[in-house]
């Protein structure tokens, strides 16, 4: 392992579509998803065991889910784990992680990654994210990891790649343009030009390049954690980074940064990747019977039925007779039945319940 490599894993979202089985007081990052024994936050830390040592490692999490990150990586050093007071989206996230990582070394590379993607060629993928360690490390660039899509999926990013940098790195492009989720015709049309990646939303750059282009793109921001760093790590009191995040804007790193910025190149990974953004991609990645039903928790017997979810606590036993492409999925008392085209919805359904509650 290179000493300089850090990973900061960005674990602070709710999962608001994977309701009711991720709620906000477990989002889906610190739940097992996949019947693994394992949750999701505790897969990202395993995948880049390979790259660098526990305590490179930086956990940026809501406030409320500290506790979750020290349970569940009690191998973290606890200043490793960064407590946001509120969310701000992941450029505040990132520069928030990389003043951290900063003052421990002005030198480092930094894999950043979400905490709930699943990513079945772990192998492939960490290879990749080492091309692009080793172009990072040299050149003053940002790199995102795009994954060669195999179908016109309209739930992720696209990004347009263009040339090869290097006939020696054959997978390590210049980026041309970022796509946030397009309609099934456009991604039909992505889908057949063979020009464009999934954006997997993992990042790799050396510290001193992503604070140059948040300085250049994103001051407002960039300005409030100079500050920050003016200061030693031990002089962050939550007063401190709260006064900061409440000066930040709520933006991401792709249209706050990528998007505009001319140093950013894309290295292409073959490895199976789904961000498991909702239902359907649970359903996808699920292992299915003859019937194309899926069960991914708790004991299940389908009596005439076909392309079924069902999601319950391990105790509990279910069985499901006549039904057609439905969601069974239990979780914490409640019990969502729905047909799963309607998955998209969950999270106006978990308002309705919220709703009812009050009542």
């Amino acid at each position: 392992m290179k000493p300089n490599i850090y990973c900061i894993i960005m674990a602070g979202g709710q999962g608001s579509r994977l309701w009711p089985m991720s709620q906000p007081s477990a989002p889906k990052q610190f739940i097992d998803l996949v019947g693994v024994g394992r949750t999701m936050l505790q897969l990202t830390y395993d995948r880049f065991c390979s790259i660098c040592e526990p305590d490179h490692f930086v956990v940026v999490t809501n406030d409320e889910y500290a506790h979750l990150v020290r349970k569940q990586l009690p191998e973290l050093p606890e200043q490793n784990i960064l407590s946001e007071p509120f969310r701000r989206n992941t450029a505040t996230c990132i520069a928030y992680a990389n003043t951290f990582v900063k003052q421990h070394d002005s030198e480092a590379v930094t894999v950043v990654t979400p905490s709930d993607h699943l990513i079945l060629d772990n192998n492939v993928f960490v290879n990749s994210v080492r091309n692009a360690i080793k172009f990072a490390e040299n050149n003053d660039a940002l790199v995102t990891i795009g994954v060669k899509a195999y179908k016109p999926e309209t739930s992720f990013g696209y990004i347009q790649f263009g040339d090869v940098v290097d006939p020696s790195a054959p997978s390590l492009f210049k980026v041309k343009t970022f796509t946030e989720k397009p309609n099934q015709e456009m991604a039909q049309i992505f889908y057949e030009c063979g020009e464009f990646c999934w954006n997997s939303g993992v990042f790799v750059w050396n510290v001193k390049a992503i604070e140059m282009a948040l300085s250049k793109y994103l001051p407002s921001v960039q300005s409030q954690f100079d500050h920050l760093d003016s200061m030693p790590f031990t002089y962050w009191t939550k007063e401190a980074i709260r006064q900061v995040y409440d000066e930040c804007d709520n933006i991401s790193i792709d249209y706050a940064v990528l998007e505009r910025a001319t140093n950013v190149y894309l290295e292409q990974t073959d490895a199976s990747w789904s961000d498991l953004g909702g239902w359907d991609a649970i359903y996808e990645q699920a292992q299915k019977d003859n019937k194309a039903n899926a069960i991914t928790g708790g004991r299940t017997i389908f009596k005439e039925s076909e392309g079924c979810l069902v999601s319950l606590p391990e105790s509990k036993v279910c069985i499901v007779e006549g039904l057609k492409d439905y969601m069974v999925v239990e979780n914490n008392g409640i019990l969502l039945i729905c047909q799963r085209s309607n998955g998209r919805l969950v999270s106006t359904y978990a308002a309705d319940i919220d709703a009812a509650i009050e009542k």
